[in-house]
């Protein structure tokens, strides 16, 4: 959980302008929504709609596919095919993109948005930092331990695109009666006493796991979030009932007293933070997650318990949350950094997933994108092409979501989130700042 947020200035997406219209009447709708001043979000709604003569990165095949049409359709991608077989027809809004690039939108697997609602999450600053995420190409977003009953207000809304934001997918965290000491559990569920909230949920010896997970279910939560002081039974325990409730389960890399290798054993879909897996080359572990940014007194990335571990998350198809830049900038001590990335690259060269998740907090909208941060640390640090790594923000991030069949990628059937950009991203990951449009279920507008 991010450690408290700083508010700032709200940033809106201008609204969407095609490069070339067809007819008077879209030019007058234009016209209309720039006067009257109406809603950014969504300017243009068309039923049908071309984007033609575009690059098309695909991310599923690692190929970029040259000169296509992308028919869209009620918000879905209903047909992709090679530009010179596209027709033009009154039906349908045709918009020219020769020379273009898309990818399929961004996904944030890691971030925190309702830690306190009644404060640094309040609802007029996290509205702004949604938008901020939207019109930065963030069409998706996990965030891993909240209030729900905030988060689902906010789930809500932003499915319906009643406000510009990502899709918002939230977890449900359970842990050890003693993490509940935390105050940002106490602010997460304001209202109930710590560890009874059906989002934020104390496991004791005796607890009904199978219960515990279908009230979490009941949230509106996606997945489980396994965070602290837990064994190994108990991990186990909860990952058997939440698959059995079809409910992914994501946690921490260490759970403490749980070491690494046992949460991976217990059968997790997604282990966050790279540098805890250092923890793997202890031979005791700390009972409390209290000590878990402790430094390791001989940290050997050669230890065969690391490759152990990591041969055992590639078996189980376990995915890496890496979250490495919020060690960069919340430790000026780069050490833990530098086991993240250690690992994380361990993790690379062994064929285990990696995805991307920032858990930065929006403290500053006129920097860099958290999520662009992350990509660049596993490009420049890990060692990883740029293609792979916005395959990891990607598609990689939709199995983490549960949402594959969704969104990730460019297919048809899935829904239209797509960024629109001048240059090619594979060739430089910094040019994910230029976007030039947006699209977030088939809604199109300007990213500045």
């Amino acid at each position: 959980m991010a450690d408290g947020f700083t508010s700032y200035t709200s940033v809106s997406p201008a609204p969407y302008t095609p490069p070339t219209m067809r007819n008077i009447t879209t030019l007058l709708l234009v016209l209309l929504f720039v006067l009257t001043g109406q809603k950014v979000f969504g300017q243009f709604e068309f039923d049908t709609y071309a984007i033609h003569q575009i690059n098309v990165i695909d991310v599923k095949h690692n190929a970029i596919v040259e000169n296509q049409t992308i028919l869209v359709a009620d918000g879905r991608i209903t047909a992709i095919m090679d530009s010179d077989a596209y027709s033009e027809n009154d039906s349908t809004q045709t918009l020219h993109f020769k020379d273009h690039y898309i990818i399929p939108g961004l996904i944030d697997a890691h971030v925190h948005l309702g830690t306190n609602p009644s404060f640094g999450d309040h609802l007029e600053v996290t509205l702004d930092r949604l938008k901020y995420l939207l019109s930065k190409g963030v069409t998706t977003v996990r965030d891993m331990a909240g209030d729900a009953r905030y988060l689902g207000y906010l789930s809500r809304q932003a499915s319906l695109d009643e406000i510009p934001s990502p899709d918002i997918h939230f977890s449900a965290l359970l842990a050890g009666q003693t993490f509940f000491r935390d105050p940002r559990t106490r602010a997460a569920a304001q209202g109930l006493p710590p560890g009874t909230a059906p989002w934020m949920r104390a496991i004791r010896a005796d607890s009904d796991v199978d219960q515990i997970i279908a009230e979490a279910k009941g949230t509106g939560a996606s997945g489980i979030k396994i965070y602290a002081d837990l064994d190994f039974s108990h991990i186990e325990k909860i990952v058997r009932a939440a698959h059995a409730q079809e409910m992914k389960v994501w946690a921490h890399s260490c759970v403490f007293p749980a070491r690494p290798s046992e949460v991976c054993q217990a059968g997790v879909d997604v282990m966050s933070h790279a540098t805890y897996l250092a923890w793997e080359g202890e031979e005791e572990i700390p009972s409390s997650a209290t000590y878990r940014h402790r430094k390791h007194e001989a940290f050997n990335r050669k230890d065969p318990s690391f490759l152990k571990l990591i041969a055992s998350m590639r078996a189980k198809q376990t995915i890496l949350d890496a979250t490495l830049c919020v060690y960069k900038r919340y430790f000026p001590d780069s050490t833990l950094y530098q086991y993240g990335v250690a690992l994380t690259q361990l993790a690379y060269n062994n064929q285990v997933k990696i995805g991307v998740g920032t858990d930065l907090a929006l403290s500053d909208l006129s920097g860099t994108l958290p999520m662009l941060q992350e990509m660049l640390a596993l490009q420049e640090d890990v060692g990883m092409q740029a293609i792979e790594v916005i395959q990891a923000a990607t598609i990689v991030n939709a199995e983490i979501i549960g949402e594959a069949d969704n969104i990730g990628s460019i297919e048809v059937g899935k829904s239209a989130n797509l960024l629109i950009l001048d240059k090619n991203p594979t060739e430089d990951l910094n040019y994910l700042k230029d976007l030039e449009v947006v699209i977030k279920n088939g809604q199109l507008f300007n990213s500045n």
